[in-house]
C-alpha cells in the first residue's frame, strides 16, 4: 500500500464534498477509504433523516442501485466456476423464454455481463407494476424478492420485449449499451441454477454471509422498516422530497439494482476485491482467474472508460481505477479501488442525482497526494467541418423513458450545438466524433457512432446508445 495523503489537503477534500452536497441538495453522504485490512479514512456528512436531523453511522442502510450488478456478476462467475453454467453458452439455454429473435448470432451469457448483447435501452419493467398485474401486491407490505412467480413472470415479459426489438446496437459482443434487463436476466439464471429458493437467498448465502455483510441484502420491506435506514431523497421541481419506498422505480428482476447495504458492510465487500477475491479469513468468495475476468477491459463504456464484467475500468494518471456506481430514487452510490495503490473507496448517498463517482475519484486523488479538487481541463474546439456537422445533426433517443435520454444536435453559428431534454447545454467538439459537455464539477463525454453504410447512426452517453431518428 502506498499512502501519499497529505493531511493539509483533507479540509479541501471535505469541502469538496460539502460543495457537491450543496449543489445537488444532498441530504447525507458516507465515505470510507480502506486497504486490505483496515479503514484509513471514514466520515459522515449530513443526515440519514434531514427533517429530524438523525445522523449517519457506518451501520446506516443505503440503497446501492447499480452497484448491485457487481454482486450479480460475482454470483454468475461462482456458478461458472462450479460448472453449473457456461459463460460461452447461449442465453436461450438457461432462459428458454428468450428466443434470440432478430440477432445475427446467439446472445451468450458473457455478453450480458458487459452490456453487449445488442439490446437498446428499454422502458423499465417495474416490480410493483408486475406484482399488481399478478394480484400479489400489498401496499407497503409485499416482500417480492423471494416470490418465484414474480421472477418467472418478469423473465417472460422482458424476454418477449427484447425478442420484439428488431433494431440492435450491433452483433452480440460488438457494442456496449447499458442494459438493466441484461442483469435482470442474469439474476434469473442465478435463481434457476444457483440451488437456492431465490436470487436474494443465493446472494445472502454465497456472498454476504461469507463476508460478514449482515446488514445487506436484496429485500425491500425490512430495510425500509429498519430504524437506522436512510430516507430516500429526490428533487421535484427543485424541491427536495423524500420516501421510504425501495420499490420506487425498482426492476421486476432484482439483479440490476436491488441491493441495500451499509458503509461497514461495503468496506468488507471492497476489501474482498483488494484481497483478490478472499474473505478476511482467507476463504475464496471468487477465484483469482474469475476476478481477473471481471476486471478485464472488454467494451468501450464512456470517454476514457472501459467495461469488464459489471465493473468499469478507468485511469487516474498512471493508476487504474476499477468499480461501479449506482443511481435510483434516493440513491447515489459508488465504489472504486486502485490496484496499484492497494486502496479503495466507498461513497453512499441518500439523494438522487449526486455525482458519487466524483467524490470517490477525489478521495483516491487525495490518498495519492494529488491536488484537490482535480484541475479542470480546458478543452479546445477541434473545428468540425460543415460536412462533419451535417452528418451529426439529428435527434437521438431511446425508448427507456428517461427524458435525459433525448439529445438533439444542431448547427448554430457554424458550430455543433446540443440540447438535452429540450434544454440547450454547452458542448465542445473536442475531437472527431467526441463532444465534451462541461459540468459543475467534472466534464462528460458524448461519443458519436458511425459505420460506412449508415454514417452517424447513434451516440453513446452515460454508457447508453441512443439511435438517430
Amino acid at each position: 500500500m502506498i499512502n501519499r495523503a497529505k493531511e493539509p489537503e483533507r479540509p479541501h477534500f471535505e469541502q469538496l464534498i460539502q460543495d457537491v452536497m450543496a449543489r445537488y441538495q444532498a441530504a447525507g453522504v458516507a465515505v470510507a477509504i480502506v486497504n486490505q485490512e483496515t479503514t484509513l479514512y471514514q466520515n459522515f456528512f449530513g443526515w440519514r433523516d434531514a427533517e429530524n436531523q438523525l445522523p449517519i453511522d457506518e451501520n446506516t442502510i443505503f440503497g446501492l442501485a447499480s452497484i448491485s450488478k457487481s454482486f450479480t456478476a460475482l454470483a454468475i462467475l461462482q456458478l461458472a466456476e462450479r460448472g453449473a453454467i457456461d459463460l460461452e453458452g447461449p442465453l436461450s439455454r438457461y432462459i428458454p423464454e428468450f428466443c434470440n429473435a432478430h440477432a445475427a448470432q446467439p446472445v451468450k451469457v458473457w455478453h450480458l455481463l458487459c452490456h453487449s448483447a445488442g439490446f437498446l435501452p428499454q422502458p423499465r419493467t417495474l416490480a410493483s407494476t408486475v406484482a399488481k398485474e399478478m394480484g400479489i401486491w400489498q401496499e407497503g407490505q409485499a416482500e417480492l424478492g423471494d416470490h418465484p412467480g414474480l421472477a418467472q413472470r418478469g423473465a417472460e415479459l422482458i424476454c418477449r420485449r427484447l425478442d420484439s426489438q428488431a433494431e440492435k446496437t450491433g452483433r452480440p459482443g460488438e457494442n456496449l449499451s447499458y442494459s438493466n434487463d441484461s442483469f435482470g436476466l442474469l439474476s434469473e439464471i442465478v435463481r434457476r441454477y444457483g440451488g437456492e429458493h431465490s436470487f436474494p437467498d443465493y446472494i445472502e448465502n454465497h456472498i454476504l454471509a461469507p463476508l460478514g455483510m449482515n446488514r445487506s441484502g436484496v429485500r425491500f420491506i425490512a430495510p425500509a422498516q429498519d430504524p437506522n435506514c436512510s430516507k430516500l431523497y429526490y428533487l421535484e421541481e427543485d424541491q427536495r422530497q423524500w420516501t421510504r419506498d425501495f420499490y420506487d422505480n425498482a426492476f421486476v428482476l432484482m439483479g440490476g439494482g436491488a441491493m441495500k447495504s451499509t458503509l461497514a458492510d461495503m468496506k468488507r465487500y471492497l476489501q474482498m476485491y483488494l484481497r483478490g477475491g478472499l474473505t478476511q479469513d482467507g476463504a475464496a468468495v471468487i477465484g483469482d482467474y474469475s476476478l481477473r475476468e471481471m476486471t478485464k477491459p472488454r467494451q468501450q463504456y464512456a470517454f476514457q472508460q472501459q467495461y469488464g464484467y459489471a465493473l468499469s475500468i478507468g485511469r487516474m494518471g498512471d493508476w487504474t481505477m476499477i468499480g461501479h456506481g449506482g443511481s435510483l430514487t434516493g440513491v447515489s452510490s459508488n465504489f472504486q479501488w486502485c490496484p496499484e495503490l492497494g486502496v479503495g473507496v466507498v461513497v453512499l448517498c441518500n439523494t438522487s442525482g449526486v455525482p458519487a463517482a466524483l467524490i470517490a475519484e477525489e478521495a483516491l486523488r487525495w490518498f495519492d497526494g494529488r491536488q484537490i479538487p482535480a484541475p479542470r481541463r480546458q478543452w479546445q474546439d477541434a473545428g468540425w467541418t460543415p460536412e462533419q456537422i451535417a452528418q451529426a445533426i439529428g435527434t437521438y433517443s431511446s425508448s427507456e423513458g428517461d427524458s435525459d435520454n433525448s439529445i438533439q444536435l444542431y448547427e448554430e453559428n457554424g458550430k455543433i450545438a446540443l440540447k438535452r431534454a429540450g434544454k440547450p447545454q454547452p458542448c465542445v467538439a473536442a475531437a472527431q466524433d467526441l463532444l465534451i459537455v462541461p459540468g459543475p464539477f467534472a466534464d462528460g463525454g458524448i461519443q458519436l457512432l458511425r459505420d460506412p453504410q449508415r454514417g452517424v447512426w447513434g451516440l453513446r452517453t452515460g454508457g447508453r446508445i441512443l439511435t438517430k431518428e
